[in-house]
């Protein structure tokens, strides 16, 4: 099996969004179209269509190295070469050795120059060390939160459907231990103020004990840090729709925002409301996961997994994304984070993984420059949220999501590992 064919499979997304003119629908249309074409040899067709999807969604990985095989199938030495060394700029990697698509390229200095890039690309980049690791395997942890007045962190388990604590001494313990296992834990957020612990909460076949009849529910849990007692919860309303809340923010005046993977929404739990509504619906909202926000508070950043990052004005309800140079890949964002004047992202959705810094335009509109800050760390498997805690960044290292099947079963449990938190200096 050629790389392009493995990059073609493992790097689609669900079609979420099936409007017309919207161009992450329109270029996996053509994406599709030249997987087709490539099977059936109809080389033509194939780059047609992959020129097409390529220009529609330039930093995408598995189209970008389409082009390249449609460009060195059909003799295109010259647009073969131009589009591996974009997707090297970008950061990816592959075995171009390997890949006979690319066989009349080989020989040349050109060739041998982008080959070493692209290996350089898989090397590891990882200046952090581990903050620390709770022992137990079975967690497929996902959410970190920090307490500044007790110096806890807080991990969230999917598995379990539970939040731990982790002492800072290291102790672990559960957070409302006589209170039920809910829906599975993702992202947290400590509001230190109020003394309170927000919970992204989704019922998922991956949680001990899942109720088929809850796939599709979700909400928002509110924990008291003084009681270490559950305060409240707040579902989704139920409606046709399945939802999926991965991931919130609280601001200093105590509104929480949401977002849903599953649904074009921006959900808020206003500080005087006390209720989940819906703030925004926006197309542009395809897999909405973490959130980031400026210090006047005005604007939040989104990272949509599919699309990119996407701005979201509070006050006039409005969002937009965000345009990017051409050699920055902000695809794939998972936890995002704002500091010093950019954003911080880590990034399961391409490989290899890694840990990036944005940054801004004046108007903080476009996305100018990005710089790898950690890749391809040697304790990662699949690292996902984080939180800033004075000038670093501590993250989940290992989720090891891909050891979850979504039928709840666990592939090789023997070979989980202790979860891993790291601690990357900013």
């Amino acid at each position: 099996m050629t790389m392009l064919r493995v990059l073609l499979l493992a790097a689609a997304l669900p079609a979420l969004l099936q409007a017309q003119g919207d161009p992450v629908a329109e270029s996996r249309a053509h994406y599709r179209a030249a997987v087709r074409a490539y099977e059936s040899r109809d080389l033509p067709a194939f780059l047609d269509h992959a020129r097409q999807a390529q220009a529609l969604r330039p930093a995408h990985g598995g189209v970008t190295y389409a082009l390249a095989s449609a460009y060195a199938l059909t003799g295109d030495t010259a647009g073969a070469m131009a589009t591996l060394r974009h997707f090297a700029v970008l950061g990816y990697s592959a075995d171009l050795a390997t890949d006979s698509d690319f066989v009349r390229l080989r020989g040349n200095e050109a060739y041998a120059e982008v080959t070493r890039r692209l290996e350089q690309n898989r090397q590891p980049v990882s200046p952090s060390s581990v903050a620390f690791e709770v022992p137990e395997r079975e967690l497929l942890t996902e959410g970190i939160a920090y307490d500044p007045k007790t110096e806890a962190f807080y991990v969230s388990s999917v598995r379990r459907g539970q939040i731990l604590r982790v002492a800072k001494g290291g102790a672990v313990s559960q957070l409302a231990p006589d209170e039920p296992a809910h829906w599975a834990a993702l992202g947290l957020r400590v509001d230190s103020k109020r003394q309170a612990l927000w919970a992204a909460s989704t019922a998922m076949p991956h949680t001990t004990g899942h109720v088929p009849g809850d796939s599709g529910r979700s909400g928002v849990l509110r924990y008291d840090l003084r009681t270490s007692r559950l305060a409240k919860r707040y579902d989704v309303p139920a409606d046709s729709t399945p939802h999926a809340l991965g991931d919130l923010i609280v601001t200093r005046a105590g509104d929480v925002y949401a977002t849903d993977s599953r649904a074009p929404v921006l959900w808020r739990i206003a500080a005087k409301g006390d209720t989940l509504e819906r703030f925004l619906e926006s197309p542009l909202f395809l897999s909405a996961q973490g959130l980031a926000l400026t210090p006047d508070e005005r604007t939040l950043y989104v990272a949509d997994y599919a699309r990119g990052l996407l701005r979201v004005d509070l006050q006039a309800r409005t969002v937009t994304a965000l345009e990017a140079a051409d050699s920055v890949l902000p695809l794939g964002i998972d936890g995002l984070y704002w500091r010093d004047g950019k954003l911080i992202g880590i990034q399961n959705g391409v490989q290899p993984h890694r840990v990036s810094r944005f940054t801004l335009s004046k108007a903080g509109d476009r996305v100018v420059r990005g710089e790898i800050l950690e890749r391809a760390h040697p304790r990662y498997n699949e690292p996902t949220l984080g939180v800033l805690v004075g000038d670093a960044l501590y993250y989940v290292a290992n989720s090891q999501w891909e050891r979850f099947g979504e039928d709840g079963r666990i592939a090789e449990p023997d070979k989980l590992q202790p979860t891993v938190v790291l601690r990357l200096p900013l």
